[in-house]
């Protein structure tokens, strides 16, 4: 199991990354995906590379030269896994990341504080050592980023000065959607400029003014002085790289990088592309989150780009992980036995073992449950269990699951194993936005319903501030309304959406409160009454969305091959989306992966089934959540979208203790980050029922699981229900009177 980790952050250029090539500074800022070092058995631990062995050399050497130091261990295994959307890499520094972690870890190992600055200036000058022993050229802005964390002015030759992140900037970040070979973009720049040297110095000079002018925004007190400058700054920049891109022939501002900055632009945004250009990254800057997520959306609906979740920006540099990334790999983890299987998750995510005791029976004492509903005269149990193998964003899940059906955690782990096969699950997420509904009706027939509307929209901006209002402290985190709608259902009745940003709760009792609020307002100013007041179950502006690709390999069988399972799962899958009969049946095996999750970290399940199916039927006609396509390779890809008003705060989630330890057994940080796994779980079930449906039919696969049920059913006791459930199978006639006749034969015999 793990004992030591160490992680770095990766690190996105806010300004001058081609200035800084010319001897100007750069600003460059860490972010919140990390390369983790760690000394572990992971069976999928990703093997050594040649920038890792000359980390790991040249941190040798140097703990070999100083006096009274341990020679370090083996060369760790380092994991970027977050890096990656899908099967591509983003360029946030992974390499960067995983030389500064390596070299953090076995000095960590030698007994050095990867946090003190001492060491973290020696770390530096290894990883930077190691880094262009490897890759040559490139500034070494990135790795001085992923060792010192938070945001840096860099210059080449000069010590990295730390700049204060402005609290009232706020960065998003998004996926252009390709590839870029830095080091390629910068040779072609190289070479022009040295066949056009008086182009390239005028390019040069406009992206070191840039970079100077972005600077001076950047630190300003004022937002709105400091906004300005930045906005100019990054529009400089910009034609900066039209310059050297004409010189260069480089593609650096690519149709979809232009896209992005196009629209930030008509929206009062500033976005420039993050490193060197070609594809993967966009970074932008706004006010407010709200206009970053508005964008998202925007972009998203009309070019299918994608915001890379809610990156966080100046994130902390070398550390030491108290919680080190665990293997979700848990191999016979089903044969080990109740305190077995609690031992193996102690371990894992390092929760004392003792709390475990709150997932005994009776967990839930009568107290507790009479003051969670009413009329209580008891409590009713679950049984708890743990999915393994899920690799989601190339983080590792060991994911709770609660659920009375036979099958469905066997079926959703051997599914995420079978994933993990091709790299695992990619997840992203809508803002976490919901709907408070206000309900209004004419007074008398033939009250013009354009005239309320127009009183609505007229007062729009006193009605956002109004919602606000209704919750100070969610609007302290970040979040509050967002957008109002008015939608006229019939001639005497319209109502008013309002979207709210709830962050880390679902949202239920915010929404209904905002809404409660909003109505004697809108009833005054439009002379409508009004009626219902209450949230909107369809959560289809927050939703989780997830993919994987399948190796065929890992689909085969007994008696068939990958390539056949794959074509006959997208057979099936295709049948869903013809056929609402099928689909409602399909629908149900994502949900039964999706409501266990939910069931057992306290989220409202009945809320999400609601949102779901009605998600599925928005276009007029019930479809499947989950779909499967085989590519040209002959891999089996998977797709879900699904509303996933889920939180990580208040509800059940701090009153119930089962439900407690459930999301800390996760270690899921955000809502939105439980959304994603509790999608990932759905695809997972879903391939699971589609592969048996597919090739031996789902009720072989059943049959021992469900034959122990009916054994159980039938009074069968400790070594008998094994003996017991074989006898069903062979028979083939897994009842209950037939499992109570075999039951009375076995106890017959054994007297």
């Amino acid at each position: 199991m793990t004992r030591l980790a160490v992680s770095a952050p990766g690190k996105a250029f806010l300004i001058g990354e081609y200035a800084v090539l010319a001897g100007a500074t750069a600003l460059v800022t860490a972010v919140g995906r990390r390369a983790v070092a760690a000394d572990c058995d992971d069976p999928d631990r990703p093997p050594a590379s040649p920038l890792t062995e000359a980390a790991y050399a040249h941190v040798r050497q140097f703990l070999s030269e100083s006096t009274g130091t341990k020679a370090p261990g083996p060369l760790t295994s380092v994991d970027t896994g977050s890096f990656a959307a899908g099967a591509r890499k983003l360029g946030l520094g992974s390499s960067a990341a995983a030389v500064a972690a390596v070299v953090g870890f076995h000095l960590a190992e030698a007994g050095h504080d990867p946090e003190d600055p001492a060491v973290r200036a020696i770390a530096l000058r290894l990883a930077q050592a190691a880094h262009a022993q490897v890759q040559g050229g490139g500034s070494g802005a990135d790795v001085a980023c992923a060792v010192f964390g938070g945001t840096i002015a860099f210059a080449r030759g000069e010590a990295p000065v730390a700049v204060a992140h402005p609290a009232w900037l706020h960065v998003g970040f998004f996926d252009a959607g390709a590839p870029a070979d830095t080091a390629s973009f910068v040779q072609q720049v190289r070479v022009a400029g040295e066949r056009d040297p008086q182009a390239y110095a005028a390019a040069t000079a406009q992206l070191r003014r840039a970079a100077e002018l972005f600077r001076s925004g950047y630190e300003s007190p004022d937002p709105d002085i400091g906004l300005t400058a930045i906005r100019d700054a990054v529009a400089l920049h910009n034609d900066g790289l039209r310059a050297l891109q004409r010189m260069s022939d480089a593609p650096i501002v690519t149709p979809a990088i232009a896209a992005i900055v196009d629209q930030a632009a008509r929206m009062g945004l500033a976005a420039k592309p993050s490193g060197a250009g070609g594809g993967d990254l966009v970074v932008v800057f706004a006010a407010r989150q709200a206009d970053l997520d508005l964008l998202a959306e925007r972009l998203q609906r009309e070019h299918g780009l994608c915001a890379i979740g809610r990156l966080p920006v100046a994130a902390p540099g070398l550390r030491r992980d108290e919680r080190p990334p665990l293997s979700s790999r848990m191999s016979g983890f089903f044969r080990l036995g109740v305190d077995g299987r609690r031992d193996a998750v102690a371990s894992a995510t390092r929760i004392p073992r003792d709390r475990f005791a709150a997932l005994d029976p009776g967990s839930l004492d009568l107290g507790s449950a009479d003051n969670l509903i009413e009329n209580v005269i008891g409590t009713l149990e679950l049984p708890l269990a743990v999915a393994t193998n899920f690799r989601i964003n190339g983080r590792d899940f060991l994911v709770p699951m609660a659920v009375e059906e036979a099958s469905v955690v066997a079926a959703a782990s051997n599914a995420a194993k079978m994933i993990r096969a091709g790299g695992g699950f990619y997840a992203r997420s809508d803002p976490p936005w919901m709907i408070a509904q206000v309900q209004l009706t004419a007074p008398k027939a033939g009250d013009a319903a354009d005239l309320a509307v127009a009183a609505i929209h007229a007062a729009r901006a006193d009605l956002l501030a109004l919602a606000d209002s209704a919750h100070p402290r969610l609007v302290a985190r970040g979040g509050g309304a967002r957008d109002l709608l008015v939608r006229v259902l019939a001639p005497d009745m319209l109502v008013v959406d309002v979207v709210v940003d709830c962050q880390d709760a679902m949202g239920a009792n915010l929404l209904n409160t905002i809404a409660e609020v909003l109505a004697p307002r809108l009833s005054d100013m439009t002379g409508w009454t009004a009626g219902l007041r209450i949230l909107s179950n369809l959560a289809d502006r927050r939703r989780a969305h997830v993919t994987c690709r399948v190796p065929p390999g890992a689909l085969a069988g007994r008696g068939f091959s990958g390539a056949a399972a794959a074509a006959g799962i997208a057979s099936a899958s295709r049948f869903a989306e013809l056929d609402p009969y099928r689909a409602a049946t399909h629908n149900k095996g994502v949900m039964n992966g999706v409501d266990a999750v939910a069931l057992a970290t306290g989220q409202d399940w009945r809320a999400i089934e609601a949102g779901a199916h009605a998600y599925a039927g928005l276009t007029g006609a019930y479809r499947p959540l989950a779909t499967w396509r085989v590519d040209a390779d002959g891999w089996l890809c998977g797709a879900i979208s699904l509303p996933a008003a889920v939180g990580v705060v208040g509800g059940a989630t701090k009153v119930h203790p089962a439900a407690r330890l459930a999301l800390e057994i996760l270690g899921a940080t955000s809502g939105a980050e439980l959304g994603q796994v509790m999608a990932a779980v759905g695809l997972a079930s879903n391939l699971a029922a589609l592969r048996a449906l597919a090739t031996e039919g789902i009720q072989r696969g059943h049959m021992s699981l469900h034959a122990r049920s009916v054994a159980l059913g039938a009074g069968a006791q400790g070594a008998e229900v094994d003996l017991l459930v074989h006898r069903l199978v062979e028979s083939a006639e897994i009842k209950h009177d037939r499992a109570v006749l075999l039951l009375r034969e076995l106890r017959s015999e054994s007297r």
